[in-house]
């Protein structure tokens, strides 16, 4: 049951993630960036892990990147379970948890909403869970690579499939909202995109390198045109999917 409301709430983040199509807005002129080059103030769309801690004021999450996060709330950020309001008390050390918020340095978030899911099915048609895990592998894949030989990329789903995917002089590569090429990419690596099902095998038009929760972090966001398979010189476009 736990692995399966696991799967769930990463393939929740990673449909949210690829029908973001809004890239954030360019700083003022005027405007210098503070130190890392981050952009004070920029929204982030979230993070997403496993409680390891509990405190007071504060969160300890582990990502699927084995990085640790201190997530910090106060008596504006709100708290969801399945939707439905809950408080501080309902989480505990195991939850799978993401956060919606800012970045406030390194591994450092405060939180606006926190919230979790405990199963069930969500949202509108073919949002829900088992509607999701349908569509994994078929109009969107998400995963790690385990292994690329040419243009084909074996992808280790969240759900425990290996899955052959191919890509073509279509297929656009984004990394934190940056063009980069097939060969940016390596076993080990984890990605996540939109495409589609052609000759019984998945071509993505868009693969995005890195986990859902990074998107946005980067200036171009998820519509922007990205270098093709191969030699990196085909072009793609990466129109979101529908919301």
């Amino acid at each position: 049951m736990r692995k399966a409301n696991v799967l769930l709430i990463f393939l929740l983040f990673a449909m949210w993630a690829v029908a973001q199509d809004r890239p954030p807005a360019p700083p003022a002129a005027s405007q210098a960036p503070p130190a890392g080059g981050q952009m004070e103030g920029r929204r982030r769309p979230g993070v997403m892990g496993t409680i390891t801690a509990i405190t007071a004021n504060s969160i300890t999450v582990k990502t699927r990147d084995g990085e640790t996060v201190t997530v910090s709330f106060n008596d504006q950020t709100q708290f969801t379970k399945d939707r439905q309001p809950a408080k501080l008390a309902d989480f505990k050390v195991g939850d799978m948890i993401f956060v919606r918020g800012q970045s406030t340095g390194q591994n450092a978030w405060q939180a606006e909403m926190i919230g979790a899911r405990t199963g069930g099915v969500g949202g509108g048609a073919g949002m829900g869970g088992g509607g999701m895990r349908d569509a994994l592998g078929k109009s969107f894949i998400a995963g790690e690579i385990k292994s690329i030989n040419g243009t084909q990329l074996v992808i280790a789903r969240p759900d425990g499939v290996s899955q052959t995917i191919t890509v073509d002089e279509n297929t656009s590569f984004r990394k934190q909202g940056e063009s980069i090429t097939l060969a940016d990419l390596k076993p080990g690596d984890h990605v996540f995109g939109r495409g589609e099902m052609k000759n019984d095998v998945f071509v993505p038009a868009v693969l995005n390198l890195g986990d859902p929760g990074m998107m946005g972090r980067g200036r171009g966001g998820y519509n922007g045109e990205g270098q093709g398979a191969g030699n990196g010189q085909g072009q793609g476009t990466g129109t979101p999917a529908p919301q």
